[in-house]
């Protein structure tokens, strides 16, 4: 730096004017160049100004480095904050100038005897400070005002340098956390799986990201960009109800909605949204996250589907199990009737030919009476004993006439009972005479129907059927055990009315059960012949008659069971079958219906 006054001049001066070249020279210093390398110039400027041996300028710049300048030096030096607080806090007066004596400036190994230093600027623990060391001699008073008149002069100027360093820094740091945010927030938006949109007043979209592409099937923003957002939903009408919450709360979470994808492909989605809004609460722009997951809907409707297999697969078990439970029942039902009609036989067939030898021996004893007896005349009347004697043949006469009946009574009984046994034979197909069969069930019934009810038979002329007789017999058994029990229920003063018909229509015949009871309720009507579904008591039954008997009818038999039901006139129970027997592959039905 060239010399402002050659020495003899300035020792002549007033250290006013010594100053005010000083203070000059740092104003252009500081005007010419905002970089920390200006405060090297100025120390090397202060320190030529005083005449110093050495000379160090401490300051804190804008980044909060805490630096030290050297005069004669090139760069700024960085030293550690206690380190450098240590130097400068140390020799810090509370007066503007302080003097001290031997010290040295950090880095330098000589300590020279007389100091001084002066605080250019504070801001809270921020500062810049200057150290002027002489070599020989000791700082005078008139140094001491010319120090601090010099700090005066330049201390606005190096405090407004130093506040707008740190503005400036505070701005650059603000401006990268700005952009950095602005990186992260973009590379969120744009790396999001999930689509991201932002909409205006008017739900016009103005900006998505790349999963909306992704989503949507679309190539370039531009194909979103502009557009109502009720474009791409599938009902309009939820765009309208989404909004309206929108605009009601300021947000929407988990809002269930159905997107078009370009090719017309439907979308299940989720979407949460929030609004912008101005003071006044006017809305400027929608921004929302919409999920795919239509994903997790298809798996959902597998697993609800499996569910339903499952169940209805447990429905197919049970109903199996309990139908394999019934057809045991029956089975041995039959069994037993079978055998009580064996073990009747057998004495019934002595006693029926017991009963045919004693009445032809009667018949021999009555006649030879009847041969040796006079009749009686008017000359000899009839004895006392022969009058006894005619009456008892009389009355033995009505008793074999009775006993004869009984026997044949028996005997019909016993017929009926053998062919209801035949239900242990279910799913066996032939020939099978309804009527027949009808008979034999109502023997089997008659003591769940006897008390309850009468029972009116009207059969008509029906061919034989191709059918599993035993599997009937129990269709018919459940229907007349139900008509009974809904007789008997409530409780009621005369005895009701089981009716059975059986006629031809075309190739079917029809089979009619009605009885005169309560009726079933037109809420559950359609519901009797469902697995499980009963209206007994627990333990009085199981929910599986029925629907069994659907089972054996509609789905065995290929024929049609239904029923019609009212307060009124009571139930009936229509059966109708074909008489050539079910097709070679009768499709079982999932459930049965009503007529």
């Amino acid at each position: 730096m060239p010399d402002l006054l050659d020495e003899t001049a300035r020792d002549a001066m007033f250290p006013q004017v010594k100053m005010l070249s000083l203070t000059a020279e740092l104003g252009r210093i500081y005007a010419q160049d905002e970089s920390e390398k200006a405060n090297i110039l100025a120390i090397d400027a202060i320190k030529q100004s005083f005449n110093a041996s050495a000379a160090a300028l401490f300051y804190i710049n804008g980044s909060m480095v805490f630096r030290m300048c050297i005069a004669g030096t090139d760069f700024p030096i960085t030293l550690p904050e206690p380190r450098w607080r240590e130097y400068v806090e140390t020799h810090e007066a509370s007066t503007v100038v302080s003097r001290f004596e031997d010290w040295s400036i950090p880095g330098m190994n000589t300590a020279l005897p007389s100091w001084i230093s002066v605080c250019l600027y504070r801001s809270g623990d921020e500062g810049g400070y200057v150290f002027l060391g002489k070599a020989a001699g000791t700082w005078t008073n008139q140094d001491a005002v010319a120090f601090a008149s010099m700090r005066d002069a330049i201390a606005p100027i190096v405090e407004v340098r130093h506040e707008r360093s740190v503005e400036e820094q505070k701005r650059k740091s603000a401006e990268k956390l700005l952009a950095s945010n602005e990186n992260r927030l973009r590379s969120l938006f744009e790396g999001s799986r999930d689509m991201i949109y932002s909409a205006d007043a008017g739900d016009i979209i103005t900006e998505v990201n790349n999963a909306a592409l992704t989503l949507l099937g679309y190539e370039q923003k531009s194909d979103l960009t502009g557009r109502p957002f009720s474009d791409f939903v599938m009902n309009p009408a939820d765009r309208d109800f989404f909004l309206k919450k929108l605009v009601s709360h300021g947000y929407v979470d988990d809002f269930e909605l159905m997107l078009l994808t370009k090719d017309g492909r439907p979308l299940f989605c989720l979407e949460t949204a929030s609004t912008l809004k101005t003071d006044s609460g006017t809305i400027l722009e929608t921004q929302g996250i919409i999920k795919d997951i239509s994903a997790r809907i298809a798996d959902e409707q597998k697993l609800w589907k499996m569910n339903l297999e499952l169940t209805e697969a447990n429905l197919k078990l049970q109903k199996t199990q309990m139908l394999m439970v019934q057809h045991e029942k029956l089975a041995s039902i039959g069994q037993l009737a079978a055998g009580i009609a064996h073990e009747i036989n057998n004495p019934l067939g002595f006693l029926t030919s017991n009963f045919g030898m004693l009445e032809k021996h009667f018949g021999r004893i009555r006649q030879a009476w009847a041969e040796g007896s006079s009749g009686g005349t008017p000359t000899v009347p009839i004895s006392d004993n022969d009058a006894k004697l005619a009456k008892a043949f009389s009355e033995t006469e009505v008793l074999f006439n009775e006993s004869r009946d009984g026997f044949q009574r028996i005997v019909t009984i016993v017929s009926n009972l053998k062919n209801f046994s035949r239900v242990d034979r279910t799913g066996d197909f032939g020939d099978f005479d309804l009527n027949a069969g009808i008979e034999s069930t109502l023997v089997v019934a008659n003591n769940e129907v006897k008390y309850v009810a009468d029972v009116h038979k009207e059969l008509g002329q029906i061919p034989l059927i191709r059918a599993s007789g035993g599997e009937l017999n129990q269709v018919i058994l459940n229907i007349i055990v139900n008509a009974a029990q809904a007789l008997s229920t409530p409780a009621r003063t005369d005895k009701g009315l089981i009716e059975l018909s059986t006629t031809m229509e075309d190739d079917q015949v029809l089979l009619k059960i009605h009885d005169n009871g309560p009726g079933i309720p037109e809420s559950i009507l359609n519901r009797v012949f469902d697995p499980f579904f009963t209206t007994k008591a627990p333990g009085k039954g199981t929910g599986l008659g029925l629907s069994i008997s659907y089972d054996i009818i509609v789905n065995k038999h290929g024929g049609s069971l239904w029923v019609e039901s009212d307060a009124m006139h009571g139930t009936t129970f229509f059966i109708s079958l074909p008489v050539s027997g079910p097709p070679l592959q009768q499709p079982a039905e999932a459930s049965p219906g009503i007529s």
